[in-house]
């Protein structure tokens, strides 16, 4: 990932007027186990385009296998794994927890 996003640089993202801003939280907010839609993220274009490359992409689901440092999400078929920081500018609709 790109030196601007340690910088705290981050380019605007446009956020979807159909899902509240106020329903989003950091990723980072998440335990092992709990799943989640993306929302948007602060992440630099190019850090952005990595991730979508990689399956993880506006309102994907995605479980979260491992919280910490590295955060491993399965996203449809395979796992991403990313840093805290880069984890911590992306923004999440979590799903509610099921009940076994």
């Amino acid at each position: 990932m790109s030196t601007a996003l340690e910088a705290g640089k981050a380019d605007p993202e446009p956020t979807d007027p159909a899902i509240g801003a106020d329903e989003s939280v950091p990723l980072t907010s998440l335990r092992s186990g709990d799943r989640g839609r993306l929302h948007t993220t602060r992440l630099v274009v190019d850090d952005r385009e990595v991730l979508h490359a990689l399956g993880l992409a506006e309102r994907c689901r995605f479980r979260v296998c491992k919280a910490g440092d590295p955060w491993i999400l399965q996203v449809r078929g395979t796992r991403v794994g990313m840093s805290a920081i880069v984890a911590g500018r992306i923004l999440v609709i979590p799903e509610p927890r099921r009940e076994r």
